[in-house]
């Protein structure tokens, strides 16, 4: 059996920026150069230029000429690298062992997801799967060896088969300049006449190493499987706080939204690969001169998908000014915890009125601000006017209540901002004294007798007795 997938990604770094772009702009030639051979060649090109006959390896000069539309940008091998590991990060949550191989590639080790995913296509399969949430170019292959899958995936034969005679008939195929050898030992082996890889692999192992010394060897029990090389697996970090360097300036919110979606879609690959969830984000927007617009998005509960915090993180901005241009923009998870189990029961239950409301405050928080949707707190306190405070909601949320230390008293639930004198007689009392005598320890001492009584228009209110006389406090609903 196969027990190797290779992933080679020609246009990594060009698909990636191009994703971060609204649609429309994939219809513009674009190409990636580099200084190779003293003068600047195409590295990597979009649909809409290879179709105007730009090639790889085509010189600047004579790619501008072809197609004068033509944008080009200069190739960045650092800011790839970073593109690689977060896709590595993403596929993480289906196969455990990944190695990079930068600048284009992914190695995957499938003998230990067989199981999992139903078979060697249930691993290919979800692999097509996740890679669907990026519009990345791609060429998927297999072999026997990591090498072996490579070297197909180099040659842009995607051969993906479990039946490892199946990778052995196209890699004997393979010219020899895709053996991934030297050039300097690639020119040795055409000389004597082994031109194929299949050529290179019929030959005694003996003859070839007294020739061509150890280094062959090697490389053959490589390729054939015979010798797996040291390898570092990849490990997902702790810790997330990734950066996207924009292809344009951006001069509003609404300009930042697709990078912001494809970084949020990289927290919830993070937070799926950790089953975490958090209670918030810090995004950053990064401007010319080095300073940044940091926005913290606190959450009303625990989230990790990417929707809900898309939409949460959308409402923050909507109240922030930009000042300046964003060259780059930057997401970072903060206060990361455990995701809890909710479901009881093999039947998916419907959304609880706790999970409606949490969620619809989340929303408010984002839309207002944080300390403008409040909680009323009862404080341990038996002067009424003291009992009763208004906090903002996430700074309660999942606290124990005060209430359930102190006993369960007659108290109505709207009081009046200042109690209003009142004349005795127009009242028929039906419930109390009830005497309170506290803040003895403040300014504010008060010594009251409560009851309950209703007026003429056979309302009930609550109203005390004290030494300036009779007033009304509260409404009973």
């Amino acid at each position: 059996m196969n027990a190797w997938l290779y992933l080679h990604f020609p246009h990594l770094l060009l698909d990636y920026q191009q994703a971060l772009q609204p649609p429309e702009a994939a219809v513009v030639p674009t190409a990636l150069i580099q200084t190779r051979a003293r003068q600047q060649q195409v590295v990597q090109a979009n649909l809409a230029a290879l179709q105007q006959g730009i090639r790889l390896g085509m010189a600047d000069v004579l790619a501008s000429t072809m197609c004068p539309q033509l944008q080009l940008r200069p190739y960045q091998e650092a800011q790839e690298h970073r593109v690689l590991t977060q896709l590595a990060q993403v596929l993480y949550q289906d196969i455990g062992h990944l190695v990079l191989t930068p600048p284009h590639g992914l190695i995957c080790e499938v003998r230990s997801m067989v199981q999992l995913h139903r078979g060697f296509h249930g691993v290919v399969q979800r692999l097509h799967q996740r890679l669907q949430q990026w519009p990345l170019r791609y060429l998927l292959s297999s072999g026997y060896s990591p090498l072996a899958a490579q070297l197909l995936g180099w040659a842009g034969c995607p051969v993906v088969s479990e039946h490892a005679t199946e990778v052995k008939q196209a890699l004997w195929r393979l010219p020899i300049e895709c053996s991934g050898l030297p050039a300097e030992q690639i020119a040795k082996l055409r000389d004597v006449g082994l031109v194929t890889v299949g050529a290179l692999l019929q030959r005694p192992r003996a003859e070839l190493g007294e020739r061509f010394g150890g280094a062959l060897l090697h490389y053959l029990a490589a390729l054939t499987g015979e010798l797996i090389p040291p390898q570092s697996p990849y490990h997902p970090p702790d810790r997330f706080d990734e950066k996207i360097e924009l292809v344009a300036e951006a001069q509003s919110w609404p300009q930042v939204m697709f990078p912001l979606k494809r970084l949020l879609q990289q927290v919830e690959g993070f937070l799926e690969s950790h089953q975490w969830s958090t209670r918030g984000l810090l995004i950053r927007a990064h401007h010319r001169d080095g300073s940044t617009t940091q926005i913290k998005v606190r959450l009303a509960r625990p989230t990790w998908q990417q929707g809900e915090l898309l939409q949460l993180s959308q409402l923050h901005l909507a109240r922030q000014q930009l000042a300046q241009p964003v060259l780059a923009l930057s997401v970072r998870v903060l206060q990361p915890e455990p995701r809890q189990a909710v479901a009881t029961s093999l039947i998916a239950q419907p959304a609880t009125k706790t999970d409606e409301l949490t969620g619809l405050i989340g929303r408010l928080q984002a839309r207002l601000g944080e300390h403008k949707v409040q909680q009323l707190h009862t404080a341990m306190d038996w002067r009424p006017e003291y009992q009763g405070q208004l906090q903002p909601w996430q700074a309660t949320a999942g606290q124990p209540q005060v209430t359930q230390r102190m006993p369960r008293l007659r108290r109505p639930y709207w009081l009046l901002a200042q109690a209003q004198p009142i004349l005795r007689q127009q009242w028929q009392l039906q419930w109390g004294p009830e005497r309170i005598v506290s803040g003895w320890w403040q300014a504010d001492t008060i010594q009251r007798d409560y009851y309950i009584a209703v007026d003429r228009q056979y309302r009930q209110g609550w109203i005390y007795h004290c030494s300036d006389g009779w007033f009304l406090h509260g409404w009973f609903s």
